[in-house]
């Protein structure tokens, strides 16, 4: 059975270590995958780590940019997380474009040889 999925948000795939921090509990490293308006998801968490439902939590970017969210899901190493307050759409463009490897070359760019 096909199960049809729609989300109030488009999700973007990035790669960005973070730390999660929770009120009664010390700080969480893991990797940000996906990021949208309202949410993002990270993973490697580590197996054995839960968090409560409805627990608030700070997403700590680095560089002084932290995030104020709660915890929506957690399961297998990985939680998905609401922002408490959405982004706004130049926001989401600076963090994608922050959170995301430098552009390889793609198979339609000539590579740039040097004359001998």
């Amino acid at each position: 059975m096909t199960v049809l999925v729609i989300r109030a948000s488009k999700r973007f795939a990035v790669c960005k270590s973070v730390k999660l921090r929770a009120s009664h509990k010390g700080p969480r490293s893991g990797l940000m995958i996906e990021l949208s308006l309202e949410g993002c998801r990270i993973s490697q968490l580590g197996r054995n780590t839960s968090l409560e439902t409805g627990a608030e939590v700070m997403l700590d970017l680095g560089q002084g940019q932290q995030l104020p969210a709660v915890v929506r899901w957690s399961h297998d190493g990985q939680a998905g997380l609401r922002l408490l307050k959405p982004l706004h759409r130049p926001e989401l463009s600076a963090l994608i474009e922050h959170c995301r490897p430098p552009a390889q070359m793609s198979i339609s760019q000539p590579a740039m040889v040097a004359a001998r």
